[in-house]
């Protein structure tokens, strides 16, 4: 999507993130679930309250029905926090930019702006207020009065900060949305130009693994010439070069204000060079050292040679380029005295891509296997679990209640894979991702575990030859055992996702950056009808 010129100024402590309109649904989503989450979690992790009370410790572990729920409480609480931190990662996004956090002389980061933080603190809030309400409840039930009244005053306490920031985070969601309609509003009825790039160079500086470029744009708004200096971060392989273009539309009542001006890189059609390891003088960086001149291309011919490419990663030809638009690999010389540079020159979604494009049953029979395991352990999970109140005996209702939980965990795991094993546009799309649903499986481990342990007849009467091994004791346990599996599984198969998610549906990388980062919201779906290509949020990840 477009950004402000504003937000792209040298020195500006925010850094533009574009996204399409298909991405940016996709981490609203996720943002969206992310705080729901968070919540309930946050709900579930305060409600343990009414069983456990962390003021008598010592008590907790006397009695397994104290000692399971104060478990429980810190895996939710975890779980919780692992959640509000995805809240800000997704939420950056949906706002268009991030702020700088530099962590060294050469690299730094983004993170979600200090107003982007009331989201998460909004759900933190509300979570803990609804725990409380629950663990009063729970307490007033069991006749004990003063935990049940201390807990409702703390609770009444909690509202007033929750209300307060519940109504901030719902004005800053409302802010974005309203800026996201008025950028739409300018590009569908605003003066539209296209900007040439005069000038460029580069700063030893990386954010997020995409290299710092300055440049000057020369574009048209208000019926005049203008020439401004804006600073933008994109990976190596697309390094600017003299003549690139930018389209740029401004507000024709407001046509000269920073925040009016609207800008979007094309990669179709351009060149691209690489990053001259000779610094020039710093005038062209306002005053800042290790700035680098990046030449213009002599001619065509000189422009596609220079690229920086996959080829100095791995291969010579595109991350699954069609044939024309591979690129060529560049000497490490062009990177002496550049040591940032180095570490990413392309997005991961084209470093995963680098193989030989594979056959489609090569392809499908790559990501069956993928889905394999978390699959095969939601149904040992799902068949246990139903077989244990028929099978096993003296099986308290919170150890039923702990394998339900598990059980739900790894069929949503395992249906999220499917949805992976059949490339589903929503899959795609959605922000979901397999690392949220599988450290959900692995917290439910816990959970389902230290209840089965605090079990006797699911585990020290068996062991002890006091009761029979029956099927229900094999299946849940094998499962609850597999989410071992799935978690080592998670590196393998997060390797593996991306490089086989469009393995035998190969595209020119250019098309894909730029369906990814464009304003048109049909740039991804013609990805898909011209190549089979499924592109989303999953590949930004």
């Amino acid at each position: 999507m477009v950004y402000p010129m504003s937000r792209a100024v040298p020195g500006s402590e925010t850094v533009p993130l574009p996204t399409s309109p298909v991405v940016w649904m996709g981490y609203a989503r996720r943002a969206f679930r992310a705080s729901i989450g968070s919540m309930l979690l946050w709900a579930l992790a305060v409600a343990m309250l009414g069983f456990f009370s962390p003021l008598r410790m010592g008590r907790v572990f006397d009695d397994a029905s104290r000692f399971v729920p104060a478990v429980l409480s810190v895996i939710f609480v975890v779980g919780a926090v692992s959640l509000g931190k995805e809240i800000g990662k997704a939420f950056k996004y949906v706002l268009g930019y991030g702020r700088l956090k530099r962590t060294s002389e050469f690299h730094g980061h983004t993170v979600v702006p200090r107003r982007g933080l009331r989201l998460s603190r909004a759900a933190t809030l509300l979570g803990v207020l609804l725990g409380m309400a629950a663990a009063a409840l729970i307490r007033a039930a069991a006749q004990d009065w003063v935990m049940a009244l201390l807990l409702a005053g703390m609770a009444i306490v909690v509202a007033i900060p929750t209300v307060k920031l519940l109504r901030l985070a719902r004005i800053m969601w409302r802010k974005a949305m309203e800026v996201r309609r008025t950028n739409g509003d300018i590009v569908r009825s605003g003066e539209h130009s296209t900007g040439v790039v005069v000038a460029a160079s580069y700063e030893d500086f990386i954010v997020d693994g995409r290299a710092m470029f300055h440049v000057d744009l020369e574009y048209r708004t208000g019926g005049k010439l203008e020439t401004g200096r804006i600073r933008f971060h994109d990976y190596p392989v697309w390094a600017p070069a003299v003549g690139n273009i930018f389209d740029v539309w401004s507000d024709p009542e407001r046509p000269f204000v920073g925040e009016r001006i609207l800008l979007e890189r094309r990669y179709v059609g351009q060149e691209f060079l690489p990053l001259d390891s000779e610094p020039v003088s710093v005038s062209h960086a306002d005053g800042q050292e290790g700035i680098h001149r990046i030449p213009a291309p002599v001619d065509a011919d000189a422009g596609r040679t220079g690229r920086l490419a996959a080829a100095s990663l791995s291969r010579g030809s595109s991350p699954g380029a069609a044939p024309g638009s591979d690129f060529a690999g560049a000497p490490d010389a062009a990177f002496a005295g550049n040591p940032a540079a180095k570490l990413l020159m392309l997005p991961q979604w084209a470093a995963d891509e680098s193989h030989a494009p594979a056959t489609h049953k090569a392809a499908r029979r790559t990501r069956m296997l993928i889905g394999l395991p978390p699959n095969l352990i939601a149904v040992l999970a799902l068949a246990g679990t139903l077989l244990v109140p028929a099978m096993i005996d003296g099986v308290p209702w919170w150890t039923l209640a702990a394998l339900w939980l598990y059980t739900a965990l790894t069929v949503v795991n395992a249906a999220v894979y499917w949805q992976f094993m059949l490339r589903t546009r929503w899959f795609v799309r959605s922000g979901v991702s397999f690392g949220g649903t599988e450290a959900a499986v692995f917290a439910g481990f816990f959970a389902a575990g230290f209840a089965m342990l605090a079990t006797d007849s699911m585990v020290m009467a068996p062991l002890h030859g006091e009761l029979a091994w029956t099927p229900a004791h094999v299946l849940t346990w094998a499962a609850v055992i597999g989410a071992l599996l799935v978690f080592e599984w998670a590196f393998t198969s997060n390797a593996w996702a991306m490089k086989h998610l469009n393995a035998e549906y190969p595209a020119p990388p250019e098309a894909i950056q730029e369906a990814l980062t464009g304003q048109d919201s049909d740039g991804v779906d013609r990805l898909e009808r011209d190549y089979g290509y499924r592109a989303g949020v999953f590949l930004c990840d």
